[in-house]
């Protein structure tokens, strides 16, 4: 036989016990195992070393179930976060677009009036629009500095100081 044989046997035994092999690849298997006795002995091998496995009962301490689940808390309540986060900046965003684009069409019709009505020239006019197209983003942003969502700050702080306090003991 092959060397090209045995390793598709062995590959074919490995995939049967995870997953179903096609009909001609167990049929080719079977009868290859009735003649190489190298590979049966793999199967028998394969077959009591899941066995052996299946037998031991393994189980997570107290503590380790205790730490993942104040993980996986702490993370939940961040990605909790960051959703509320992305909701409360696309919201801002959208406010301040368009009161931007307000200011400035307001600007640009006051503007042109007072450049029509006082004389002014138009180099006047253009860095006035300029500023109040950005005026509402910096009175947004000033804003949302001087009075932070209460989201943003404690409870993910709250959940990591939990899970700190549950490693030390």
């Amino acid at each position: 036989m092959t060397n090209h044989e045995h390793e598709r046997a062995i590959d074919l035994i490995t995939q049967s016990g995870a997953e179903d092999i096609a009909s001609a690849d167990a049929a080719w298997l079977e009868s290859h195992l009735a003649t190489c006795a190298e590979c049966s002995e793999y199967v028998a091998l394969t077959e009591s070393t899941g066995q052996l496995l299946r037998s031991v009962a393994v189980t997570a301490s107290p503590a380790l179930v205790a730490t993942t689940q104040a993980r996986l808390r702490a993370r939940a309540t961040y990605l909790q976060e960051q959703r509320s986060r992305v909701v409360l900046i696309a919201i801002s965003f959208c406010i301040g677009a368009m009161s931007s684009a307000l200011s400035a069409w307001l600007w640009w019709r006051f503007g042109g009036w007072v450049a029509q009505h006082v004389g002014l020239s138009s180099a006047i006019v253009a860095p006035g629009i300029l500023l109040f197209l950005l005026l509402p983003a910096i009175v947004i942003a000033g804003l949302m500095l001087a009075f932070p969502h209460p989201i943003f700050e404690g409870s993910l702080m709250l959940a990591l100081a939990r899970e700190h306090e549950g490693e030390k003991r």
